[in-house]
């Protein structure tokens, strides 16, 4: 299981770009801001009451729950249309702040509870001058996350015919003694699974089979149940034996077909999509420029580009929602992820890419810098698709 943890600090798009939960820009910081209202409450006896009208620009909300259940609340327009923030659960007894950008017009709040119970606050004005910073989008449904998912699956389906022939090919290799060609077929087939790190939640035991790291298991990389790209990669690069590396590759292959099999009739949760566009690159930095799924074979860079690739494929899937939803988000995310494809292109060298402990300090930066910033611009993907699934625990 990945923990998402943010390591980037919060830096603002250039230009009017503002973000659910981020800090607005700088194009409303001249705008008179509206006096603090006080905190305003949430909970199944209201939302929000006693909101008073807002002057334009930047406003900040203290949420206080006083309620029983967790509460996500949101600023709509008054026909209920845009969505301008998002303060997703807020737990009973918390007190959180809502920071949003308005423009005069007629607004309102909603509130929903974890069981799915919505409730509405009194509509409330916002008057003066027209300002930048304004951010909006329209709220996804479960409808909406239902096609992407579908036509995700379509994509991890074909992804996994490839993987399938790749881990054959890697098989048959380990009947020969040829170790080069054994590694070149190891990396062309864990590439082949780095692009369907989407799903890993979906593939539920499959992932630590055929993707599982050694750390957390009792004996480390000597423990039975370390297994797949990883085993085999340590073996290779720490000159285990033939039987051994023949034995791994075997158990692989099994487990990738057993996969294939299994896909079918497993399940993908419907924010998974929205959320891995994010949390693929994000474990990429926490795990493969560290430096920590190396067993060997120092291929980080190439597992970046396959990790780029992965979130095209689950940005591409969410791309008529975001289309319609918020195309400057997705204007926003994809030239970021060209940003950052050009940056490790760069780095490929003739017969591939190098270690990347052999980068220069400055290529190192650069490439911790443009995958920060593409981070930035994919964060507010999973908040503004996320919908919310009842939980009702009564």
């Amino acid at each position: 299981m990945i923990v998402i943890i943010c390591l980037i600090g919060l830096a603002v798009l250039a230009g009017l770009y503002a973000a659910p939960g981020r800090s607005p820009t700088a194009a409303s910081s001249a705008v008179a801001r509206s006096p603090d209202p006080g905190p305003l409450a949430v909970s199944s006896r209201g939302c929000l009451p006693g909101i008073t009208d807002l002057r334009s620009g930047r406003s900040t909300l203290r949420i206080r729950n006083t309620g029983n259940s967790p509460e996500e609340v949101q600023i709509l327009d008054d026909t209920h249309t845009y969505d301008y923030a998002d303060l997703e659960l807020v737990a009973p007894g918390t007190t959180r702040e809502l920071i949003v950008v308005l423009p005069p017009g007629r607004f309102g709040a909603s509130c929903e509870a974890d069981d799915g119970t919505i409730g509405y606050s009194d509509p409330f004005q916002v008057t003066g001058p027209a300002v930048g910073g304004v951010h909006r989008w329209i709220p996804a449904t479960l409808t909406d996350l239902g096609n992407a998912v579908t036509n995700y699956r379509t994509s991890v389906t074909a992804g996994l015919k490839q993987l399938a022939s790749d881990t054959d090919a890697l098989q048959a290799a380990t009947d020969g003694q040829d170790r080069a060609m054994i590694k070149k077929r190891w990396l062309t087939a864990y590439l082949d699974y780095e692009q369907l790190g989407g799903v890993y939640d979906t593939f539920g035991d499959y992932a630590d089979k055929i993707n599982g790291l050694p750390s957390g298991l009792p004996r480390g990389v000597q423990d039975p149940a370390f297994t797949g790209f990883h085993k085999i990669e340590y073996l290779l690069w720490h000159n285990g034996s033939d039987d051994q590396i023949r034995a791994a590759t075997r158990l692989l292959d099994r487990d990738v077909h057993g996969l294939v099999k299994a896909f079918p009739h497993q399940e993908t949760a419907p924010n998974d999509v929205p959320l891995r566009t994010h949390e693929i690159l994000e474990n990429t930095m926490q795990l493969t420029l560290t430096g920590q799924d190396d067993l060997g074979s120092h291929s980080g860079l190439a597992t970046t580009a396959a990790n780029i690739d992965g979130t095209r494929m689950t940005l591409k899937a969410l791309t008529p929602l975001l289309q319609q939803n918020d195309p400057a988000l997705l204007a926003s995310a994809e030239h970021s992820l060209d940003q950052l494809d050009a940056v490790v292109t760069s780095l490929h060298r003739r017969g591939g890419y190098p270690a990347l402990r052999a980068l220069s300090r400055t290529q190192q930066e650069r490439l911790d810098g443009t995958l920060s910033g593409t981070l930035e611009s994919l964060d507010p993907i999973p908040t503004e698709l996320e919908v919310l699934l009842t939980q009702d625990n009564s």
